[in-house]
C-alpha cells in the first residue's frame, strides 16, 4: 500500500523540491503558451487576410453578376460565367485555407497538450515529498513510537507468554505477536489483531493486585492508547485503499496517453519517440521545446494538407477523432486531480477527528503542518478546474 502510495504522489506531488517544480510547470505551461499564441497569430493573420480577399472575390462575382444581367451577347455571357466559375473556385480555396489553418491549430494543440500531458504523468523524482508525509502518518499509527509504550509492552508480552497456555484467547494473542514480528516495525494496530491486543492488555490489567497500583495505571494508560491508535489506523486505511483506485486509474490514464502518443506521433506525423522524449520530455530548456513543438506543428499542417490532397472526401474524421480523444484524456486528467485533492480533504477530517484526543493530539498538530505542505505543493501545480476548462476550450471553432 505504502509503495503505491509513494508512487502515486511521487508523480504529483513536491516538498523539498516545491518550488523547483512549480517552475518546470510554469515553464512547460509557458511552452504551451507560447506556441499556441504563435500558431493563433498566424491563424488570425490567414484568417483575417481571409476575410478581406472573400470580401473581394464576392465584389468581383457581384460585378460579374450585374454584368451578366446586362448583357445582351451569348457569348459575353459565356465568358462571364466561365470567369465567375473561376471566382468561386478561388474563393472556395480561401475558405479551404482557413479550414486547414484550424485544423493546424486545433491538432497542433491536441499534439502539444498531449506532450505536456507526458510531463505531467511522468512518474518523477519526488519520493522525499510523499515519505515525508507518509513516515509521519504511520508513525502515528505505531504505538511504539509513544513515550514509556515499548516498555510497557515488554511487561504485557511476557504476562502473555506466561499466561497462553492457560487461557485460549492470550494463546491466540501470542501466536499473533510472533507472526508479525518486531511490533516497533510498524505492524499495523487493526482488525482482528488490534481487537485481541486491547483485550489481552484488558485481561492484564484486571490480573493486576493493588499493590500494583502504578503498573495498572500505567497499562490503563496505555490501553487507552492502543484504543485511540487502532481506530486512527482504522480509519486512516479507509482512505488510503482509495489510492488504490486513483493509482489504478493513473496506469490506465498513462496507457492511453502511451497510446495515443503512439497514434499520434509515430503513426500519423512519423516522428521517432525517442527524439521527442530527448528534445521535448527530457528537454529543460524552455525554447527549445518551444521551437520544437513549432517544428511538429509545421509537419502536422503539412500532413493535414497532404491527406487533403489524397482524401478529399474524409480528410477530417482522422484529425477529429484523434482531437476528441485527446481532449477526453485531459478531461479525465483533470477529473483525477479532483480525486486526489478530495482524498487529500479526508486526511484533514481524519486530523480534526483526533486533534482533541489527549494521546494523539500533539501527533496530529504536526501531521497537520506536513499535509499542509503537501497540499499547498499539489495545489500550486494543479488547479483541477482550471485544468478542465482549459480542456474544454483548447479547441477553436472552425
Amino acid at each position: 500500500m505504502k509503495k503505491i502510495i509513494f508512487v502515486l504522489l511521487a508523480v504529483f506531488i513536491s516538498l523539498n523540491s516545491a518550488n523547483a517544480q512549480i517552475y518546470a510547470d510554469n515553464q512547460s505551461a509557458s511552452v504551451t503558451d507560447q506556441v499556441l499564441k504563435e500558431l493563433n497569430r498566424e491563424r488570425s493573420l490567414l484568417s483575417q487576410n481571409l476575410e478581406f480577399r472573400i470580401k473581394e472575390i464576392d465584389s468581383k462575382i457581384n460585378n460579374l453578376d450585374e454584368s451578366i444581367k446586362n448583357t445582351n451577347s451569348a457569348s459575353e455571357k459565356v465568358e462571364k460565367l466561365l470567369e465567375r466559375v473561376k471566382y468561386l473556385e478561388e474563393r472556395q480555396e480561401e475558405i479551404d485555407k482557413n479550414t486547414i489553418s484550424v485544423y493546424k491549430y486545433n491538432y497542433s494543440s491536441a499534439v502539444l497538450n498531449l506532450a505536456s500531458m507526458e510531463r505531467e504523468i511522468k512518474p518523477l523524482n519526488l519520493f522525499n515529498t510523499s515519505r515525508e508525509f507518509y513516515s509521519t502518518l504511520d508513525a502515528v499509527g505505531n504505538p511504539m513510537n509513544y513515550d514509556g509504550y515499548q516498555e510497557w509492552f515488554g511487561k504485557f508480552q511476557k504476562y502473555v507468554a506466561e499466561e497462553k497456555e492457560d487461557d485460549a484467547r492470550l494463546e491466540a494473542l501470542n501466536h499473533m505477536l510472533q507472526v508479525t514480528g518486531d511490533l516497533a516495525k510498524g505492524t499495523p494496530f487493526t482488525g482482528m489483531f488490534a481487537g485481541s491486543l486491547i483485550d489481552g492488555i484488558s485481561q492484564f490489567i484486571g490480573s493486576l493486585n493493588r499493590r500494583d497500583k502504578e503498573l495498572r495505571e500505567k497499562s490503563m494508560k496505555m490501553l487507552k492508547l492502543t484504543s485511540s491508535i487502532a481506530q486512527f489506523t482504522h480509519d486512516k486505511d479507509l482512505i488510503e485503499t482509495e489510492w488504490e483506485a486513483i493509482n489504478k486509474s493513473l496506469d490506465e490514464l498513462k496507457e492511453l496517453q502511451n497510446k495515443a502518443m503512439d497514434d499520434n506521433l509515430v503513426e500519423i506525423l512519423d516522428i521517432n519517440k525517442n527524439d521527442f522524449t530527448r528534445n521535448f520530455t527530457n528537454e529543460t530548456d524552455a525554447k527549445k521545446r518551444t521551437q520544437y513543438i513549432l517544428d511538429i506543428s509545421k509537419i502536422a499542417e503539412n500532413k493535414i494538407v497532404e491527406e487533403r490532397k489524397s482524401n478529399p472526401e474524409n480528410w477530417k474524421q482522422e484529425y477529429h477523432d484523434q482531437m476528441l480523444a485527446v481532449q477526453n484524456l485531459k478531461i479525465r486528467f483533470g477529473m483525477l486531480t479532483f480525486r486526489i485533492l478530495e482524498n487529500l480533504d479526508k486526511y484533514e477530517k481524519l486530523i480534526q477527528k483526533y486533534e482533541n484526543d489527549p494521546f494523539l493530539k500533539d501527533e496530529m498538530k504536526n501531521l497537520k503542518l506536513k499535509l499542509d505542505l503537501v497540499r499547498n505543493s499539489f495545489e500550486s501545480t494543479f488547479n483541477p478546474q482550471e485544468y478542465i476548462k482549459a480542456s474544454n476550450e483548447m479547441y477553436i471553432v472552425e
